[in-house]
């Protein structure tokens, strides 16, 4: 319970709560939800008359910067773009990366503890198994009326584009074994049952859009949770018996699914004619060409389509059709110091908890794994869809480690 904490904290506990739920919904209403966490958290600002955050040493401190660094180096790229206006309109998109870490470096967040921080991938799991549950009754109504299984899954089972809601599924997924895994003796029976049962569904999920870097990330994932449960954790029967789960799920999935999985498999045997191996071709002929800065945050979307255009690809007809990769997006906007900026963004977290040997320095591990994987074969930094999902989870990794650090002063206080 919240009743000794001010009214501030409960608002922006609040916000927190409902941003944590919000992405897997849609991406309006999450951007809704974090315009409300900032005002909420400015209303904080005022009513404490204080500004900065206690809970964060100097090392999360930076951590929470390299986000804005990261937009910062986008802005400076505008020196050398023709045009400015297009580039104006690309940092508006991601300035929404820059709410999630002032709010914690502006307030106070000492308020929070390891409890109310857990509730926060409670929200999440529940968000996405609920938005799972809605299309799978709406894919069921589909097959009443007589339409195919194969015509109410892939890209029609969930209209929203299939990578972004992989991801989702599959950072819900790693926040159940971790909850599960560290938690398990002081659970009690439904709990346990609830986050269990939640795993078939959100493995459903994944494999139901069709996504193939989802589809990727989760075996990844899910191999990464076994060799933690055999090897970290010592048990090597929970482990055995995790494996043997994780295959008869792929062996099923072979079975219901053969479109599916085929769809996967071709794309691994036929790498060299995938459209995306073209496209990604074509960026990196752009990107040889103007490797060190890069053509400015306001001229690289035009730049990759006149690529296109030369290496006569078909997208070239789409100014719409981006890298599929953000890193190569980064490359393009701003050179060697755009990508070297997103790589600190994504692995500072986890740097400073394998430093710190955080006792959560596993899931910040996967969570950071998970989103690189996903933005390698999708340029999930350049829809709201994505800026808000990894803006939020990101900075949830420096609260998670805040949380532990503040455990650790108040135990030497008291």
């Amino acid at each position: 319970m919240m009743k000794d904490y001010h009214w501030y904290d409960i608002l922006q506990y609040t916000a927190l709560l409902l941003m944590a739920a919000a992405a897997p919904v849609g991406w309006r209403v999450a951007l809704w939800v974090a315009l409300l966490l900032a005002l909420v958290s400015a209303v904080k600002v005022v009513a404490r008359r204080r500004l900065g955050n206690p809970a964060l040493t100097p090392a999360l401190r930076w951590v929470l910067l390299m986000p804005i660094v990261y937009w910062a180096v986008l802005a400076v790229s505008l020196l050398w773009s023709g045009d400015v206006a297009a580039g104006w309109a690309v940092l508006r998109l991601k300035a929404t990366l820059l709410i999630f870490p002032l709010c914690l470096l502006l307030t106070d967040t000492r308020y929070l503890d390891a409890v109310r921080v857990r509730a926060l991938g409670y929200a999440l799991v529940a968000s996405v198994v609920g938005v799972f549950l809605f299309f799978a009754v709406k894919a069921g109504l589909g097959l009443a009326d007589g339409r195919s299984f194969a015509a109410v899954t892939g890209v029609t089972f969930d209209p929203r584009h299939h990578a972004y809601t992989a991801m989702y599924a599959t950072v819900a997924m790693v926040f159940v074994y971790c909850a599960l895994s560290a938690g398990w003796t002081a659970m009690r029976g439904w709990q346990r049952g609830l986050l269990l049962a939640s795993l078939p569904l959100l493995i459903c999920y994944v494999v139901l859009v069709n996504s193939r870097a989802g589809m990727l990330a989760m075996g990844v994932a899910g191999m990464a949770c076994v060799a933690h449960l055999a090897v970290v954790r010592r048990s090597w029967r929970l482990g055995v018996g995790a494996a043997v789960v994780l295959v008869g799920a792929i062996f099923a999935a072979t079975q219901l699914l053969p479109g599916h999985v085929d769809r996967l498999a071709s794309t691994l045997e036929n790498v060299e004619q995938d459209a995306r191996t073209y496209i990604n071709r074509s960026n990196w002929n752009a990107v040889c060409q103007r490797p060190w800065f890069g053509y400015g945050v306001g001229d690289y979307r035009s730049a990759q389509v006149a690529q296109y255009g030369a290496d006569s690809f078909d997208a070239g007809t789409r100014a719409a059709y981006n890298a599929h990769n953000q890193y190569m997006e980064s490359l393009l906007a701003a050179g060697l110091l755009g990508l070297l900026t997103l790589l600190l963004y994504l692995l500072s977290p986890l740097a400073l908890a394998l430093k710190r040997r955080s006792a959560f320095r596993f899931p910040v591990a996967m969570l950071t794994v998970v989103i690189m994987l996903n933005i390698l074969f999708e340029s999930m930094l350049e829809r709201q869809m994505g800026l808000l999902f990894i803006g939020f989870w990101i900075v949830e990794t420096v609260l998670i480690m805040s949380v532990e650090e503040n455990k650790f002063v108040r135990m030497q206080k008291s």
